[in-house]
C-alpha cells in the first residue's frame, strides 16, 4: 500500500469539503432563484388571469404542484444537506451518461490500472459516521413533499373564521355588540383572483357583520389587479359601511394612484391618515384610518413621518369617545399605545407567519414586527393582527389559514 503524505491528506480532505460545500451552495441558490422566478412569472401571467372558471383551478393546480417539487429540494438542502446533495449529484450524473459514453481502455491499461497499489484516502469531513440509509432519506423527502403539498395545494383554500370579543372601557350602550368582520393581506394576483376573493365576501356576508373593515394589501405587485382585489367587495351587506387603509404592497405597486381610485371607485371608504365617526342615535364611535408605517423598500426607521401622521388623523375627533383604529403593519402599535389613546387596533401585515415553524416562526416574526396574530391585550388598548388571506412569496400557508376575523365589540368589565 503506498504512504500518503499527511499534508496532502489534508489538503485532500480541505479541497473535498469546500467542493462539497460549493456545491451544496450552488444547488440552494438554484433552488431559491427557480422559486423566486416561477412566482415572479405566475404571479403576473396574464394568459393565467384571463382564465375562468375550471381551466383557471386546473392551471393553477398545474402551477402549485410545479412550485413544490423546488420549494421541498429547497427544504431538504436545509434538513438533510448531506444526503441531498449527494442524491441530487447522482441524479444529475446519471442523466448526463448518455451524453459523456464510456472511454474505451487499451489492454494494457486495463492491466495497469488492476496492478496498481490500492491509495486508501481519509473519508471527507462532510460524510457522516453512519451514513443516513437510503429508505430513511426518501421517507424523509416524502414526508416534507406531503407538507410542502399541503401548504400549497389544501390549507390555501380552507379560510378560517375567528371570532373574538375585544372590549371597550366605556363603549356606549348602542355600539355595545357591533359585529366587525376584518380581512387583510389579499394580495391579489394572477393565481389568487377575484373569484376566490368573492368566495370569501360570500362567507363574510353568512356572518351579518355591521361593517367592514379592509387593512391594506389588496395587490400583491401588480396594479393591474387592483379592480379584481376591490370589485368582489361590491357584493358585502354591511349596513355601517366599508373601510380600508393601504399596505405597502400597495406602494410597491408603483402605481398607488391607481390603487386608491379603485378603491374609491368601489365604495371601500379609504382612511389614510383620516377619521370617521359612526353614530348610532346619539352615541359616537371613532375610527381612524392610518397610513402603512413603512412602505419605503429600503427600509428606513419604525415611523415614517412622511406617510403615516396620527396628529392629522386624530385632529378633531371628538373627546372621550372611543375609538377604533386600522393600521397595515402592527410594528407601529407600541408607538400609537404609548402615545394616543386608540382603544381597539385592528392589523396584518404579518401573515400570521404563513408557513408555521413552532417557535421558530414567531420568534422571526415577533422580532421585525413585535406582533405574529391574534389578540394582544395590551391594557387600555386591544390589538388583533389578522393572519391575511394571500400571500407574500411562494403561494402556501401551513399552519396559518387564510382568516376573516369577526370581532363583537363588548363592554370591558370595571
Amino acid at each position: 500500500m503506498a504512504a500518503i503524505n499527511p499534508w496532502a491528506k489534508r489538503m485532500y480532505q480541505t479541497g473535498r469539503w469546500a467542493s462539497n460545500v460549493v456545491i451544496w451552495l450552488v444547488l440552494w441558490i438554484s433552488c431559491v432563484a427557480i422559486i423566486f422566478l416561477m412566482i415572479r412569472y405566475f404571479s403576473g401571467a396574464e394568459w393565467l388571469s384571463n382564465l375562468q372558471g375550471p381551466a383557471h383551478f386546473v392551471a393553477e393546480f398545474g402551477m402549485r404542484l410545479l412550485m413544490v417539487i423546488p420549494f421541498t429540494l429547497w427544504l431538504l438542502l436545509i434538513l438533510r444537506p448531506i444526503r441531498t446533495r449527494r442524491w441530487v449529484v447522482g441524479q444529475i450524473l446519471k442523466l448526463a451518461q448518455p451524453l459523456r459514453g464510456k472511454p474505451k481502455l487499451q489492454p494494457e491499461q486495463a492491466v495497469e490500472l488492476e496492478s496498481a497499489p490500492e491509495i486508501q484516502l481519509a473519508t471527507s469531513p462532510t460524510i457522516a459516521t453512519r451514513p443516513l440509509s437510503r429508505r430513511r432519506f426518501l421517507l424523509e423527502s416524502g414526508l416534507v413533499g406531503g407538507v410542502v403539498g399541503y401548504a400549497m395545494l389544501i390549507e390555501p383554500y380552507q379560510i378560517q373564521v375567528r371570532e373574538v370579543n375585544l372590549p371597550i372601557a366605556n363603549l356606549p350602550e348602542r355600539f355595545r355588540g357591533m359585529r366587525i368582520a376584518q380581512m387583510s393581506d389579499l394580495h391579489i394576483n394572477a393565481y389568487t383572483t377575484s373569484a376566490d376573493l368573492a368566495r370569501a365576501v360570500a362567507q363574510i356576508n353568512q356572518l351579518n357583520p355591521d361593517m367592514v373593515l379592509l387593512t391594506g394589501d389588496f395587490v400583491d405587485w401588480d396594479a393591474r389587479f387592483a379592480d379584481a382585489a376591490t370589485e368582489p367587495f361590491r357584493q358585502l351587506r354591511a349596513p355601517e359601511g366599508i373601510y380600508s387603509v393601504l399596505g405597502n404592497h400597495d406602494y410597491y405597486s408603483g402605481k398607488i394612484d391607481t390603487i386608491k381610485q379603485a378603491i374609491q371607485r368601489h365604495d371601500l371608504g379609504l382612511l389614510v391618515n383620516q377619521h370617521t365617526v359612526l353614530r348610532r342615535g346619539a352615541d359616537q364611535l371613532v375610527l381612524v384610518g392610518f397610513d402603512d408605517p413603512r412602505h419605503n423598500r429600503s427600509g428606513g426607521p419604525r415611523l415614517s413621518p412622511e406617510s403615516i401622521n396620527p396628529e392629522a388623523a386624530l385632529k378633531g375627533t371628538p373627546k372621550d369617545v372611543a375609538r377604533l383604529a386600522m393600521v397595515h403593519n402592527p410594528v407601529i402599535v407600541p408607538h400609537f399605545v404609548a402615545n394616543y389613546q386608540l382603544d381597539v387596533i385592528l392589523s396584518g401585515h404579518t401573515h400570521g407567519g404563513q408557513f408555521q415553524v413552532p417557535i421558530l416562526t414567531d420568534q422571526l416574526v415577533g422580532n421585525a414586527e413585535y406582533f405574529v396574530r391574534g389578540h394582544y391585550d395590551l391594557g387600555k388598548s386591544q390589538v388583533y393582527v389578522n393572519s391575511g388571506f394571500g400571500f407574500t412569496g411562494p403561494p402556501l400557508r401551513f399552519r396559518s389559514a387564510p382568516e376573516i376575523t369577526l370581532i363583537n365589540l363588548v363592554n370591558a368589565k370595571a
